[in-house]
């Protein structure tokens, strides 16, 4: 099996609002936090991997930035202030955007009014 990398990732994704990913050094707060995630889905430690790793298919095959509801108890824990809250809404608007066949999600994510995936007015 081979594993395919896109060193342009966390510059895509950043289009997509995600700013602090870069921060994380992997402790697992988050992971521990979330009162959601499981042994079969860590998250939101392993988004952050895979966008840190540039593993793009990993993410697009991914279920968790859905299961994810925001509470915010990750990012609160964060030691480094990664926010890895946002990182999984930030993958919520990239899985939408790339699985989004008429290219709205992309324009809409990305556009001035939404400056980094946030609606700016």
């Amino acid at each position: 099996m081979s594993v395919k990398v896109d060193p342009n990732l966390m510059k895509e994704l950043k289009e997509f609002g995600l700013e602090d990913a870069s921060k994380c050094f992997h402790c697992g707060n988050c992971t521990a936090t979330c009162p959601l995630s499981t042994r079969e889905t860590p998250f939101p430690r392993k988004l952050v991997k895979y966008a840190q790793m540039g593993l793009k298919d990993k993410i697009l095959k991914s279920s968790e930035p859905w299961l994810c509801y925001y509470c915010g108890d990750c990012s609160d824990r964060c030691p480094r202030g990664a926010e890895p809250g946002e990182t999984m809404m930030v993958m919520r608007r990239f899985l939408t955007a790339n699985y989004d066949w008429t290219g709205f999600a992309r324009k809409f994510y990305t556009s001035e009014i939404t400056k980094n995936g946030k609606i700016c007015v």
